[in-house]
């Protein structure tokens, strides 16, 4: 399976979580998509998504998504790497909130 790594989808129209939602629908192996920054009156936030990679295995890429005035729209912009990699989720009770504590790490 390949990685959502590196990835740009825009769109041209919808609410702020119109880019999200059109990523998630678009890659059936993204299990989940959090936004940890969502200060940006003006839609500029970011977070992590998890992709599904095997039958165990997920892995945590960052995202960040920018409002595309004047245009109109938001940009989401995947990041080069994971930050993140669960070999066994059937072992790994913890992981999403190993995942948060790690993006919390990664984004410093």
């Amino acid at each position: 399976m390949k990685l959502l790594t590196n990835k740009t989808l825009k769109t041209t129209g919808g609410s702020w979580f119109a880019p999200r939602n059109k990523f998630w629908d678009k890659y059936k192996s993204v299990v989940e998509m959090t936004f940890m920054d969502m200060t940006s009156s003006a839609g500029d936030w970011h977070g992590f998504l998890l992709q599904k990679v095997g039958k165990h295995k997920i892995v945590a890429i960052g995202f960040s998504q920018y409002n595309n005035y004047p245009d109109g729209g938001f940009t989401l912009q995947t990041c080069e790497r994971p930050f993140y990699r669960v070999e066994n989720t059937m072992n790994e009770r913890n992981y999403m909130e190993n995942i948060k504590n790690s993006w919390l790490q990664f984004e410093q």
